[in-house]
């Protein structure tokens, strides 16, 4: 298989070409080494290419399917795992110096169904120290960079995930998403994002922030995301929230609601992205494939923003208080320095806060009584430079400067109702603008059939993947 062809194929289309014999594992396997590795020295995606054991396992895919063992659609896919993910055999290093080079021995949930399913990792992925931020800077594996633009952000945490998936290397790569480290990075990168139901994909270890992480796949297509759903979803004993969210479903045929916020809790855009926006909005609102009310969200604006801030400072900053006085010298600064904030919180503020996440989370399923769904932007902008932690003129001194500027993500974890980004357009400088669809809670597969219709609706603003 050829480069390009393997490029422009879905992670599905790839699996059926496996199944009918057309193409092996073990080219696909060499084709996502051979892209990544001509992309590493620029984008920086990788904290591990894992070259020797990508090739063994591919190998074992391709005498099982030679044998008529398929494992399922994506029997010899490539994929890559995010570097907070535990990984048999590997070690685990979450972008962080502080970490061990001992190997995982066991794998995490969504990594060993996706194991299960046939694909085979290719390498881990960056992410900012202990994923706690929304670019790709780590002390560990330095800055990840954009394959659309070097010198801008690929987003994060999920940086690699990103930076890789829009490359062209694999065509899934696994994530997480605690205030938007799925979708930041496939709003930025120009990948379909999705953050689905809190722990519909079990999250093992647990986070010191659980209550608001997520975990989910970085993809080429809806399709390949909804896949990838359908293979990782369900209960697993290790995160008991993994239970509380069955899938609910639509009545067959029922014609969708949907509410249309272009200004998501009282925020704009900014106008280059408006004006990627508006024709995407319009393709949708003259298709016909839905009903269209343009409405506000809770008059809010503030209380999302105090509220996460309130349980991120408190969760990363008192979480990561020891390993900072051990080892600060090596660690983010921005990360260190949520541990005096957070000591300056009290338990009656904690549950001050806990009041009015409740408050927040009612409104927000109140509203989605009304709507079947939410259309939004997914970024306020879109990627800035690399090693920046804010755009030009942004809030760096605020408690957490990466929520300053994705007003439209975190809001979501706070709630752990489903959202996807998917590409809808370019800016005048080549840049990705990714547009986000918001569900009620464990409605993920409503939110994935529509955002199929979608991204099929919005194809012709969306020109071909990097290469």
């Amino acid at each position: 298989m050829d480069l390009e062809t393997y490029k422009d194929a879905t992670a599905l289309e790839l699996g059926a070409l496996v199944a009918d014999g057309q193409v092996s594992p073990v080219e696909l396997a060499s084709c996502a080494l051979e892209i990544a590795e001509a992309a590493e020295p620029t984008i920086n995606a990788y904290a591990a290419i894992l070259r020797e054991r990508a090739l063994a396992d591919a190998a074992v895919r391709e005498s099982e399917a030679r044998a008529g063992h398929l494992r399922g659609p994506l029997h010899g896919v490539p994929i890559a795992i995010k570097d907070n993910m535990l990984y048999r055999g590997e070690p685990t290093w979450k972008g962080s110096l502080t970490t061990s080079d001992a190997p995982a021995k066991t794998s995490a949930p969504m990594v060993q169904r996706l194991l299960n399913a046939g694909t085979v990792i290719i390498g881990r992925t960056t992410t900012p120290e202990m994923g706690w931020k929304g670019t790709g800077i780590s002390p560990r594996t330095g800055i990840t960079r954009n394959p659309w633009d070097p010198s801008r952000n690929s987003g994060g945490s999920s940086a690699g995930a990103g930076a890789t998936v829009a490359s062209g290397a694999v065509p899934i790569a696994t994530g997480t998403d605690a205030g938007g480290s799925v979708r930041i990075p496939a709003s930025f990168c120009g990948v379909v994002g999705l953050k689905p139901t809190l722990s519909t994909i079990p999250l093992w270890p647990g986070t010191v922030n659980e209550s608001l992480s997520h975990a989910g796949p970085l993809t080429r297509s809806v399709a390949d995301a909804h896949s990838v759903l359908r293979i990782t979803r369900g209960p697993d004993p290790r995160d008991p929230q993994s239970y509380w969210s069955p899938p609910v479903p639509d009545e067959p045929g029922r014609r969708l609601r949907i509410g249309l916020v272009r200004a998501p809790f009282g925020i704009a855009p900014d106008s280059t992205t408006h004006d990627v926006l508006a024709p995407a909005y319009e393709t949708l609102l003259v298709s016909g494939t839905a009903d269209f009310t343009e409405i506000d969200l809770p008059d809010l604006p503030d209380l999302p923003r105090q509220i996460f801030e309130d349980l991120w400072v408190t969760g990363r900053g008192l979480g990561f208080l020891d390993l900072a006085e051990q080892h600060g010298d090596l660690m983010d600064p921005g990360l260190v320095r949520l541990g005096p904030l957070a000591e300056q919180y009290s338990l009656a503020d904690h549950y001050s806060t806990l009041t009015a996440r409740r408050a927040f989370n009612a409104a927000l399923s109140s509203l989605l009584d009304a709507v079947d769904l939410l259309v939004m932007p997914t970024l306020p902008l879109t990627a800035f430079a690399a090693d920046a932690e804010v755009p030009e003129g942004g809030e760096a001194g605020a408690p957490l400067p990466w929520i300053t500027w994705t007003p439209y993500t975190y809001p979501f974890n706070i709630t752990g109702q489903p959202a996807i980004s998917l590409p809808c357009g370019f800016d005048p400088h080549g840049l990705p603008v990714g547009l986000q669809i918001v569900g009620p809670w464990a409605g993920d597969d409503r939110v994935l059939t529509y955002a199929a219709t979608a991204e099929h609706l919005l194809s012709p603003l969306v020109p071909a993947r990097h290469t």
